[in-house]
């Protein structure tokens, strides 16, 4: 079976930039969800460019639906995630020169942290 994931980070990055509520990122959850998409991938970063706390919630509240949540590495962001409580997390880098997440992750350099984060 194959299932479909969709990420609606640029939702939110859309809204971030007109300074506006629109389009809202947990309307396009919804929307993706009836539309039949198993799952929603949302990036929480550091400097909520894309998704912010709130966003975060909201989507997680929605039933039926896994959401898997991209974080960095950040003790403070982890702790997010812990009362967020997405269906999945996926730890990703973060280049705050980057527009979006653009390579992979260390983990030779970041073993340790990985490690206390799992």
């Amino acid at each position: 079976m194959i299932r479909l994931g969709v990420n609606i980070d640029h939702v939110a990055t859309l809204r971030n930039a007109r300074g506006e509520t629109h389009p809202d990122p947990f309307h396009a959850a919804k929307f993706v969800k009836k539309a039949g998409a198993d799952s929603i991938t949302i990036h929480l970063r550091e400097d909520r460019r894309h998704i912010n706390d709130l966003d975060a919630k909201k989507i997680c509240s929605i039933k039926n639906l896994f959401v898997n949540l991209e974080i960095s590495i950040n003790s403070k962001i982890v702790k997010n995630a812990l009362i967020i409580k997405p269906s999945f997390v996926c730890i990703v880098p973060e280049n705050r020169n980057e527009v979006t997440t653009e390579g992979g992750l260390d983990l030779k350099k970041n073993k340790s942290k990985i490690k206390k984060i799992i």
